[in-house]
This record gives C-alpha cells, sequence and structure tokens, in this order.
C-alpha cells in the first residue's frame, strides 16, 4: 500500500465579508507563492459571509484551479474560522493568511529555512509587514494608523521563549506555527479554558493570535519574526478613520490581560497587585475626557482609550465590573 504524501504547510485563508479587489489580491499572491519541491495545501474558510463567498464566480474559479479546501463556518467569529482550518489540515505547519494579507512570494521558502536553522522555534510571523492603505487617510492619523495595523521593519532574525510578551513577536499577520501545538491549542479553546474569539462580526476585541504564540511559549518553544518574512497588509479606505481606530485599540487593549492570564494562570496574581482602585481609575479617566473635550485631539483620544482598555482589561481578568462612569466615557468615545 502506498502511503499518503507528506504535507509540509497547510495554507489556511480566513475570511468575512471581504472587499472583492482586496480578497482578488490576497489569493492571487498566494497562488504565485514559490512552493518548488514543498507539498502545500490551501484551505480556504468562510466564516459566514453575506452573501457566501461560494456564490461569486472569482472564488469557485480559485478554489477549483488551486485544489482548494473549501470550508464555510457559520458560528462568527476568526478562532472558529481559524479552528475549523486546523482540524482540516495536514500540514506539519500552518500558515495563516487573512482575507487582506498579500505575502511575497518567498514567504513559504523563508519558513523552510527559518525551520531548518531554528528549530527551537514554533511560532514564526514576518519581519517586515508594509501597511498599504487603499483609500485616503488623515496625515494626523496615518503613523497611528500604520502601527495599529502591524508595520514592522525588522533587519535581523529575531527570537525568544521569553514568556511575557516581547515587541518582536509576531501578530496574527502571516502567522505559522507547528500543527499539533495548534491542535493542543483548539482542544483548549473547546474546553473553555481559552475563551477569546477573535474578530466577530463588527466586534474588533482580540487577542487569539496572541494567545496562541504565548501558548507556544508556555511548552517551553520560541516565537519569533524574519525580516525575509515579508507581507502587505492592504488596509480599506474605512479602516483608516478614527472612528475604527478607536474601536481597534480598544479591543485589542482591553483583551490582552485576559489572554495572558488563560495561559499562565500565576499572572493573575500580577494583576490583583496592580489593579487601580475604582475610585482613582473613575478620576483619572474623567480628567483625561474633560482635557480631551477641550483639546480633541485625535492622538490623545487614542492614549485614552489603550489607557481605558489596559485598566479595563485587568478588571475584566479578574471578574471585577467596570465603573459604570468608565463605561459612559468609553460610550462617549465610541469605543464600545
Amino acid at each position: 500500500m502506498n502511503s499518503q504524501p507528506i504535507i509540509h504547510y497547510s495554507i489556511i485563508i480566513c475570511a468575512y465579508n471581504p472587499e472583492e479587489n482586496i480578497l482578488r489580491r490576497c489569493l492571487n499572491a498566494v497562488q504565485s507563492l514559490n512552493v518548488s519541491n514543498i507539498l502545500t495545501e490551501i484551505i480556504f474558510v468562510d466564516n459566514n459571509s453575506q452573501p457566501a463567498l461560494y456564490d461569486q464566480e472569482y472564488i469557485r474559479q480559485f478554489v477549483h484551479s488551486s485544489s482548494v479546501i473549501f470550508l464555510n463556518v457559520e458560528k462568527q467569529g476568526l478562532s472558529y474560522a481559524r479552528s475549523a482550518g486546523i482540524k482540516a489540515a495536514k500540514g506539519k505547519y500552518i500558515v495563516f493568511f487573512d482575507d487582506d494579507n498579500e505575502p511575497e512570494e518567498n514567504y513559504i521558502i523563508e519558513l523552510v529555512r527559518l525551520h531548518s536553522d531554528f528549530p527551537e522555534v514554533i511560532a514564526w510571523g514576518p519581519g517586515t509587514v508594509n501597511v498599504d492603505f487603499l483609500g485616503e487617510v488623515d496625515e494626523k492619523l496615518r503613523p497611528l494608523a500604520t502601527a495599529a495595523f502591524q508595520d514592522r521593519h525588522e533587519t535581523s532574525v529575531l527570537y525568544s521563549n521569553e514568556p511575557s510578551w516581547q515587541p518582536f513577536y509576531p501578530y496574527g499577520t502571516g502567522l505559522s506555527i507547528n500543527r499539533e501545538y495548534l491542535l493542543q491549542y483548539i482542544s483548549l479553546v473547546e474546553e473553555n479554558k481559552f475563551t477569546l474569539t477573535g474578530r466577530s462580526g463588527g466586534q474588533l476585541t482580540s487577542g487569539e493570535d496572541v494567545q496562541m504564540v504565548l501558548f507556544c511559549l508556555s511548552k517551553g518553544a520560541s516565537a519569533g519574526v524574519s525580516p525575509q518574512l515579508s507581507i502587505t497588509h492592504m488596509v480599506p479606505s474605512q479602516r483608516g478613520t478614527l472612528a475604527y481606530l478607536v474601536k481597534l485599540t480598544y479591543g485589542t487593549s482591553v483583551s490582552y490581560s485576559t489572554c495572558v492570564a488563560e495561559v499562565f494562570p500565576d499572572y493573575i496574581k500580577e494583576v490583583y497587585a496592580k489593579i487601580m482602585p475604582e475610585r482613582k481609575f473613575i478620576r483619572r479617566v474623567l480628567k483625561k475626557f474633560i482635557s480631551l473635550t477641550f483639546n480633541p485631539n485625535p492622538i490623545k483620544k487614542i492614549d485614552l482609550v489603550r489607557y481605558i482598555g489596559a485598566i479595563a482589561g485587568d478588571y475584566k481578568a479578574i471578574n471585577k465590573p467596570l465603573p459604570s462612569l468608565v463605561g459612559w466615557v468609553l460610550t462617549k468615545l465610541k469605543a464600545i
């Protein structure tokens, strides 16, 4: 009996209501990846887009021309889409591309080199992320938006197994992780030990990609980035607005403490040790908010949202209710 060939890389593309021009660029880039002598498979996951993506001709052409495994996941949330892709995958390594990611053609070739040269590193991500705004962006917002969409330009390979988050650790864009680690991760998700669902519909609460990396670190593995892993992050015009950045900033910052505590339970002790008393929290938030009303600077607004999100995240991690006045400020800021 002939054994099945071993698949090296499973490329998982998750999409939810994508813009056609952006998704086409993503799919074209994936089809153009240099995978000479590397066995790969492509898994496309529609996370309940409306209308359904398979109803669109260009998607059907992509699926059939590239022998793609197509999945439809009705339960809303990026982590559910990714979990379905992981379960369907047969590759030793998983590579995640979102529908707004455009990898360079040698992305898989570089992963092969990295896995050979640095076997202790289980989670790799791009050290080069170019943010491509597809519409006009207010010049005052451009630095904020560029950073928010994970722009980075490392000059060397960087990696570590330090369990606290390092600035060079990879995010979800172009993330690649050993499948065995991810299978362990999603089993814990299904046991409700990891609760972050990622972007879900219009909600921008994040954290599941960071949690995947932290989980690898908790197992003694390393995580890192390489500048030769290069990707373009395409940003449609509606995401380059202050309104979107406010929601994205809050969703990211409020998730962090829960993200860490679910992987490293002892982190809760640190949260209790640093938790800000409710009255002090309210006083500081109101002071910053009043100052902002007299000087509506977008940078200060983002800073305030990030400040509230970090402390609100600590409250959330220990199941402490958010003060109603702080919730009122978040509503006024349109962060929630």
